[in-house]
């Protein structure tokens, strides 16, 4: 516990509340497989853009971040370790930032999945924790300063004497100290220098809030108008923030879901009723980085988190408009009832209410199109095979706690 105690007070994070450990009872019949197809106009990548690894505060080696992404069918991982933050170093005692990054893009070598290289910038909130990905190199990323070591001895002093006792001979802790010093603008103008997309990570999560009025701070807003934090994430992990959602659309942010994992998917995704890791839906013109990376930038995003999708009304609207389509219509023998046929060519299952007065045959107004398959519905009174329902989409949002309306045709 006093390892977390410490690690709040220099970054204002609790390293382990992500990947916490559950038992594993049965694999059989695991499928995982994440399934959004591309549409008409976009490749849809399938993304996580925040994981770690032993080379920062994760509990796994790089390539088993890859076995996971290949196993769960997604697109695109990035690696991104704390900057400032090895309490392995004893063990993996290497300086290179860009290694993980290294071992985790030749392991994927031989696969079609992209790894990309990145890093999570740790500080003090505000601004709290932000991420690069894209990066060039990371090791341009973190400056220790040698000179400023008097600051570093007050900074201790200053600590618990609990703390003082446990950690004082720590061999990362001195480091970990004079790195997070170095002035946030600085090294986000590095990140820009390489190109890298930024974003600003769990900006709501308690363990940062906890001495703080507001999660938008003047920072923030100086951040972002100089163009040095393109994106925010709005689910991290098993959390999720209609805050965050807004000041991703107040200020005109790319709206980012991760899995912020430290220890194994399965650990934190294998017994949930959705059963996958969170993802981000880049929308990209191509299936390649440099592609990828324009979506980004220009906000073509869309969060899959739990059963829902989260993201800008044009994005949402295009996914789902483009994965359920009215395959057949037909009338049941000697009656007016109209039987449609919905194919669903996504992992989502869809909830949709109706919102024009359509009369729907067992008298629900709310119903489900199951996932990757084809769902049936009944129609009364219709007098042609032409069908156009409208219908609001309870699992999608467009903005906090509002959903997006479409209209399911076959005109």
């Amino acid at each position: 516990m006093n390892f977390l105690r410490l690690y709040c007070i220099l970054f204002s994070l609790n390293a382990f509340s992500h990947g916490t450990v559950t038992s594993i009872d049965d694999f059989e019949n695991l499928n995982r497989l994440i399934n959004f197809p591309d549409t008409d106009k976009y490749h849809v990548v399938s993304a996580d853009l925040h994981t770690h690894s032993a080379f920062s505060d994760g509990h796994v080696w790089p390539n088993l971040r890859v076995a996971e992404a290949l196993r769960d069918g997604i697109d695109l991982i990035a690696v991104t370790e704390h900057l400032e933050l090895q309490p392995h170093i004893s063990d993996i005692p290497h300086k290179d930032r860009n290694r993980p990054y290294e071992i985790a893009f030749n392991a994927a070598k031989e696969s079609n999945l992209i790894v990309i290289n990145g890093t999570e910038i740790t500080r003090k909130f505000p601004p709290g924790h932000i991420n690069a990905v894209f990066v060039k190199d990371a090791n341009k990323l973190i400056n220790i300063d040698r000179s400023r070591q008097s600051e570093v001895e007050e900074f201790i002093e200053a600590l618990p004497d609990d703390l003082i006792q446990e950690y004082i001979d720590e061999p990362w802790l001195n480091d970990a100290v004079l790195a997070a010093l170095w002035p946030i603008e600085e090294t986000l103008l590095e990140a820009k220098q390489q190109n890298a997309f930024v974003f600003w990570n769990h900006p709501a999560w308690s363990a940062e809030q906890e001495n703080a009025d507001k999660v938008l701070t003047n920072m923030h807003i100086e951040l972002i108008n100089k163009n040095l934090i393109n994106g925010i994430e709005v689910v991290n992990g098993l959390w999720f923030s209609d805050e965050a959602f807004q000041i991703a659309i107040d200020y005109g942010l790319t709206i980012i879901g991760t899995s912020d994992v430290h220890g194994l998917i399965d650990w934190d995704y294998l017994q949930r009723p959705d059963g996958h890791r969170p993802v981000t839906l880049i929308l990209a013109d191509k299936m390649d980085e440099n592609s990828i990376k324009k979506a980004l930038f220009k906000g073509k995003t869309v969060i899959w988190y739990k059963n829902e999708l989260i993201g800008l009304e044009e994005n949402v609207l295009h996914l789902v408009n483009s994965y359920l389509k009215i395959i057949n219509t037909s009338f049941k023998a000697k009656t007016n009832v109209l039987v449609v046929d919905i194919k669903n060519t996504s992992d989502v299952k869809f909830v949709l209410k109706v919102n024009d007065g359509t009369s729907i045959e067992n008298g629900a107004s709310i119903f489900n199109i199951l996932p990757n398959t084809t769902t049936s519905i009944e129609i009364g009174n219709s007098l042609s095979k032409k069908v156009n329902i409208g219908v609001d989409v309870l699992n999608a949002y467009i903005k906090p706690n509002t959903h997006p309306s479409t209209i399911l045709t076959n005109n």
